[in-house]
């Protein structure tokens, strides 16, 4: 298993830490002697990507109203479908508030809510496998709902292992206020161990190296998740992959948790995916948990809904009795349960057109950066594309490729550069391109205005 220093950890974090103290104007670094140990951790410990978002939030690229604000192609969300989302919402007569509306209600879900996701669910992902209400807890996001299974299931110094590039918010979810240890299982871009031919390949294989390691080194490996499909890769792992993972898991006895937030974005043809509730028989029911949100699935995550899928009924009493932490408004859960259950108009409207609309942007961006001479990992689901940009960078190091990252920052762009998300390769970067047209086209202007700036690129890829 492959293991970035911890220097070069440092390294990272220290370069960063410069990056958002420039463009973000944060505090430095203080030993508040108000705030516990926790509040102090976190206090010192911020993060680039959500200080990016609070950086382009306030000063959001407009082609009519600010023409100089950032374009953000760093913040995985998708607004291809705020036209259509934004008439079923605001159609006369289609929400009709009750008194029960205003005040508290079961604090894992209203009853109605968990009854219309496990529904869609069982439409969409899992019609070999129905699901029942009774296995839905509802929380308020995805990261809430990493939350409620660390403290759940995990103890402070458990290990989570995931496989990197990742979603980074994983080890901040995990291990900020719940001290789980989340070490990554490193993709290389090629790895001759195994003797696999794509590249940032996941191999049941690879897990088994990483989980012996870590038990080799007396940690208690606990857990595996998976996100499936991955964010940044775009890929969708097969059924095949996904079953020797499970089983990899329940050889080791440790909870297999898959992140299924991207599980409605498929958009290239040929490429099906199926969920792990669907899958039977699974080798170990009570060691197998999904994570499902509105945000990706239905790009509302202004609602701030998303929902853990489990059998464990000691867990699902365990999280009934902590999720006043992590409830949803009852408003919100409303709205969502009209939405869900509306087959008619999510399932043959909203969804084929948001994945079409996907495709035809993934296709127009991946166009543009190949015209740029960038080479773009093929994908087939989310939100993002996963370019190297080591053609274009001084250096193939991680200085290297935040230099490059700053030179998009001074040009109002911002995407994610791979250390960020714990790629062990430098100079690839994540492209989020799920936005309207015009914001769309002016991004990659000034990504082709950065690019043509520098050096002639050298050629990395046939």
């Amino acid at each position: 298993m492959i293991v970035l220093p911890l220097f070069a950890l440092y390294n990272i974090k220290c370069l960063f830490s410069i990056f958002i103290k420039k463009f973000c104007g944060t505090h430095e670094p203080t030993r508040c002697l108000e705030l516990s140990e926790l509040g102090r951790k976190i206090l010192n410990n911020e993060e680039l990507t959500l200080s990016y978002l609070g950086k382009c939030v306030q000063d959001s690229y407009n082609p009519t109203t600010n023409k100089g604000g950032y374009v953000n192609f760093g913040t995985a969300v998708s607004t291809l479908c705020d036209d259509i989302m934004l008439a079923r919402l605001n159609a006369p007569g289609t929400f009709e508030f009750e008194a029960k509306d205003l005040h508290h209600s079961t604090m894992w879900g209203t009853s109605e809510c968990r009854e219309a996701i496990a529904n869609l669910l069982t439409r969409l992902l899992s019609p070999d496998r129905p699901l029942h209400a009774d296995n839905v807890i509802v929380v308020n996001g995805g990261s809430a709902a990493m939350e409620v299974l660390a403290c759940n299931l995990f103890d402070p110094g458990d290990v989570l292992i995931t496989p990197s590039p990742c979603y980074t918010r994983i080890f901040r979810n995990f291990n900020d206020r719940f001290q789980i240890q989340v070490v990554d299982l490193f993709l290389r871009e090629k790895s001759s161990k195994y003797g696999e031919t794509a590249t940032f390949e996941l191999t049941a294989a690879l897990l088994e190296d990483g989980i012996r390691d870590h038990i080799a080194r007396g940690k208690n490996v606990k857990g595996f998740m998976l996100v499936n499909p991955n964010n940044p890769l775009g890929d969708v792992y097969s059924p095949e992959l996904v079953v020797e993972l499970l089983f990899v898991c329940n050889k080791y006895d440790i909870h297999f948790i898959c992140n299924e937030v991207y599980a409605m974005s498929i958009y290239e043809p040929g490429f099906e995916f199926q969920s792990v509730i669907n899958m039977k028989p699974l080798p170990n029911p009570n060691k197998t948990h999904i994570i499902w949100s509105v945000s990706k699935n239905i790009n509302l995550p202004g609602m701030r809904l998303g929902a853990i899928i489990t059998w464990n009924e000691e867990f699902i009493q365990a999280a009934k009795n902590g999720c006043i932490y992590s409830s949803v408004s009852t408003v919100a859960q409303k709205i969502i349960t009209k939405v869900l259950n509306d087959p008619g108009w999510i399932e043959e409207k909203f969804l084929p057109t948001h994945q079409q609309r996907l495709r035809e942007a993934a296709l127009k961006t991946r166009a543009v950066l190949s015209s740029l001479g960038i080479y773009v990992r093929p994908a087939h689901a989310g939100f993002f594309l996963w370019a190297d940009l080591r053609p274009h960078m001084k250096e193939i190091s991680i200085a290297g490729e935040i230099a490059l990252f700053e030179e998009f920052l001074n040009h109002k762009v911002y995407i994610i550069p791979g250390s960020v998300v714990h790629c062990v390769e430098p100079g690839w970067f994540r492209i989020v391109f799920s936005l309207q047209s015009d914001i769309l086209d002016e991004g990659m202007k000034r990504i082709a205005a950065v690019l043509k700036g520098l050096s002639t690129p050298k050629k990395l890829h046939n």
